[in-house]
């Protein structure tokens, strides 16, 4: 997941498309009340105090952001404000994956100064080469549905393209 996978201060989680825990630290854990051998039974939808709030998370399309402020609640059914960092992480099959940092507003400083390490992370968007299978990096996620050629393919298939050179 992340170095801090395990740290007391931050709390960390990854969940796909359609709001399955695939797994959270300890902090994690402890904020919202899971055992961890339970976390990959349960929905984080069910973590949401509004559930349009999922909604507006999951279905942003502004990639540039990456912080939201929700009101979560723990098992027991009291409720805090937080901050959610996310970071989109794409495999070579398509899946999407948020991995997300959250921290209580009005937690102490540590935590509060560890969260925004996502800022710097960039999507990236992978796909297949359609003759060998190798892994393509693209530029959008429009492209990953597309029929790709990697670098050895496209200079097997069109060799004028690749050895073009000056003549004077």
């Amino acid at each position: 997941m992340t170095e801090n996978e395990n740290s007391l201060d931050i709390a960390c989680f990854e969940v796909n498309q359609s709001g399955r825990i695939l797994s959270g630290n300890k902090r994690f854990c402890r904020m919202f009340g899971f055992n961890e051998s339970e976390v990959t039974w349960h929905y984080i939808t069910d973590c949401y105090r509004y559930p349009r709030d999922w909604e507006l998370f999951s279905n942003c399309s502004d990639l540039s952001q990456n912080k939201f402020v929700f009101r979560m609640r723990n098992r027991k059914g009291r409720s805090f404000k937080c901050c959610l960092t996310r970071e989109i992480v794409q495999d070579a099959e398509g899946k999407i994956t948020f991995r997300n940092t959250i921290c209580r507003l009005g937690e102490p400083e540590i935590a509060q100064a560890a969260a925004p390490v996502a800022e710097n992370r960039s999507v990236v968007f992978i796909t297949r080469c359609a003759h060998c299978g190798d892994q393509v990096r693209v530029n959008t996620l429009a492209e990953t549905r597309m029929r790709v050629l990697c670098d050895a393919c496209a200079a097997k298939a069109y060799p004028e393209a690749f050895n073009i050179t000056a003549q004077v």
